[in-house]
């Protein structure tokens, strides 16, 4: 063998040395995508709540499965080095979190099963499944059809500012789901009366002037904030924008908007998808095909209200809303 040509056999083995590694394990191993930030304490994120379903399911990682997490950071951009990574890794199974990773691992793969941690819009639009009762193909999971109940949050904001006249929707325009949800929400207030502000925040360079200042020109009753990943890795600062700027913000998304200090927030309980998803890895792992077991929705959703932040406002929650709320946070 000439020298040149073993210089390149061994650059090549040196580069496929990860994928042979994984795919020599004894256990299978599930590939896990998320657009988002790795947490410092990943055992008391929302993250953990897959393996959670594993071992509620006899599966206990490390011993009878393996996983292997990959995080873009926000970046949505870096979803499909990430996918097609785990991909050549040979992995048995990825689990994609949500809407960006479940479409960068469909497009990166359609033979190794995907199981949808949870997507926001109807995946059959998107062409991720045939049907709900019967995807058909590599891809199967939750659906938590957020954008459908989108409108529901502007119900919550006239509950509190019951004269709104100007909504502000703060939607990422990377994804998909948002602009399903604004057309939603502004269809929703033109009925009402009420007045649409469209701000897009692709990044968290944008978030600042996407909120605007509260003068004559640029006034906001309230913002809306349709949640997304890049939106949840910077809730603290987009709470703080918000409160210091007096305008009530309330978020199409998971609790932890309103623990950041968001007036409220509405969303499925993601820890109890993430944690039901596990058992479509599991059926899979016994031989199941992810195109025979039907997409699933949310059976849990939570209401978290930050009374704190409505007394910085000067705002009253009415008590039937309180009621109702999943957590009040003082």
């Amino acid at each position: 063998m000439r020298r040149r040509d073993f210089i390149k056999l061994f650059v090549a083995s040196l580069s496929a040395y990860p994928s042979v590694t994984i795919a020599q394990r004894s256990s299978p191993v599930i590939g896990a995508l998320s657009p988002g930030v790795e947490p410092a304490q990943f055992n008391s994120s929302i993250y953990a709540a897959f393996s959670l379903g594993m071992k509620q399911l006899g599966h206990a990682e490390g011993k009878d499965y393996l996983i292997e997490w990959r995080f873009a950071g926000g970046d949505y951009g870096r979803l499909p080095l990430l996918a097609n990574e785990l991909v050549a890794s040979n992995v048995s199974i990825i689990f994609a979190t949500n809407d960006p990773a479940i479409l960068a691992a469909h497009k990166a793969t359609m033979s190794i099963p995907i199981v949808m941690g949870f997507f926001d819009d109807d995946p059959t639009a998107y062409g991720l499944a045939a049907t709900f009762a019967r995807p058909a193909g590599n891809v199967t999971g939750l659906a938590s059809l957020e954008a459908e109940s989108v409108p529901k949050h502007l119900d919550f904001v006239r509950a509190i500012l019951p004269n709104l006249n100007c909504l502000g929707v703060l939607t990422n325009p990377n994804t998909g789901y948002s602009r399903t949800a604004l057309l939603k929400v502004q269809a929703a207030a033109e009925k009402a009366g009420i007045k649409i502000s469209n701000r897009e925040a692709g990044s968290p360079q944008d978030i600042e002037a996407a909120l605007g200042e509260r003068d004559g020109t640029n006034y906001l009753d309230a913002v809306l904030l349709i949640g997304d990943p890049m939106m949840f890795a910077n809730r603290q600062r987009i709470a703080e924008l918000s409160l210091s700027r007096r305008i009530p913000l309330i978020v199409a998304g998971v609790r932890e908007f309103a623990v950041a200090g968001a007036l409220m927030s509405y969303g499925a309980n993601v820890s109890d998808l993430f944690r039901r998803s596990a058992a479509y890895a599991v059926k899979i792992l016994k031989g199941a095909k992810p195109g025979d077991l039907p997409i699933e929705q949310p059976t849990q959703f939570d209401l978290a209200i930050n009374l704190g932040t409505a007394k910085a406002l000067g705002l009253t929650v009415p008590a039937p809303l309180l009621v109702s709320a999943t957590e009040v946070i003082e």
